[in-house]
């Protein structure tokens, strides 16, 4: 059922349907009243794509991520849609699995969709922001959130990683511990090399520090096991809920909750039930995803946003026991 349809059982003109169905005064009370009664009773739905065609608008803003685990993801999707709902935007989600190539394809279908906007949270493979140009040249606004890259071209919204790792190195400086062990994501990713960075300047130099580069739970598992069991390890570091996962299952089954110091990041939902000794940085995806979905409707009203950088103030929350 279209408008010429409704139109054609009316027997007036289409532009005068539309006009009754938008309720426009140069159309009498009678005429709308026909009109709409009609499409009700055909059950008509406004072709919102056709309408934003022509108006050169998609309403749709593409939301692009490297995969979803965690409750951290969804609880930044929900943000963003909440925030994008309200005013009359729909959500298109891409996974990029977290590869170059899919980041590099979804970035060419949002393109050739020219979607309104674009909210990119980066692969642990992107290196630079090159494949992005194309937004640019297109002037389709587009917001990095989350995994990022300094730059000077596209707004960003994140913590300040560093500076967030300090305050938890800060923390284990008190607690007078001889050895702590650290363990983060994959090296290449900067989210990996800020919270080290961070983590690393501000820890006691009198403390042992050990590494690990940890590619998932598993992998942060098995580091945890051979810190208790070789090097007598008292204190952990978690890049995030996924690492903590694994270092504190390994803790527990060595029996050493209550005499093992864990710190980290987290959204607080599951691990402080796991471990009651742990202490944690609150990152929190709704608020992620509600500044990330702000600041892209600021660039599409406004393209003089688009060097702005917003982080996001953290706290770090635990309970003494």
């Amino acid at each position: 059922m279209t408008i010429k349809d409704l139109a054609n059982f009316l027997k007036v003109s289409p532009s005068t349907v539309s006009r009754a169905l938008n309720n426009h005064p140069d159309i009498s009370l009678e005429v709308r009243q026909r009109v709409q009664q009609l499409a009700e009773e055909l059950q008509f739905k406004p072709n919102s794509f056709a309408a934003n065609f022509r108006k050169k608008q998609s309403k749709i803003i593409a939301v692009i991520l490297p995969k979803i685990y965690r409750s951290f993801i969804p609880d930044v999707i929900e943000g963003i849609t909440k925030k994008l709902n309200k005013n009359q935007y729909q959500t298109l989600i891409l996974i990029t699995e977290d590869e170059l190539d899919n980041e590099v394809a979804a970035i060419k279908q949002c393109c050739d969709m020219r979607v309104d906007g674009i909210l990119l949270s980066l692969s642990n493979q992107t290196k630079n922001l090159a494949h992005l140009d194309v937004c640019k040249k297109l002037g389709i606004p587009l917001v990095l959130f989350d995994n990022t890259i300094e730059n000077h071209t596209f707004p960003t919204v994140h913590i300040n990683d560093a500076e967030a790792a300090a305050k938890c190195a800060q923390y284990l400086n008190e607690k007078k511990i001889k050895r702590v062990a650290a363990v983060f994501g994959p090296e290449e990713l900067n989210i990996s090399k800020n919270r080290k960075l961070g983590f690393e300047s501000e820890l006691d130099p009198h403390i042992q520090l050990d590494v690990c580069f940890a590619k998932d739970a598993n992998a942060a598992y098995h580091f945890t096991i051979d810190q208790l069991q070789n090097k007598q390890t008292n204190a952990f570091f978690g890049i995030s809920d996924e690492v903590l996962l694994g270092i504190i299952t390994a803790i527990k089954e060595n029996k050493l909750s209550k005499k093992t110091e864990v710190i980290g990041f987290s959204d607080g939902l599951t691990m402080p039930f796991l471990h009651k000794q742990l202490h944690y940085i609150f990152h929190d995806g709704k608020i992620v995803g509600e500044k990330a979905a702000d600041l892209i409707l600021s660039c599409i009203e406004d393209d003089q946003n688009k060097s702005e950088n917003i982080e996001i103030d953290v706290e770090l929350f635990g309970i003494e026991v």
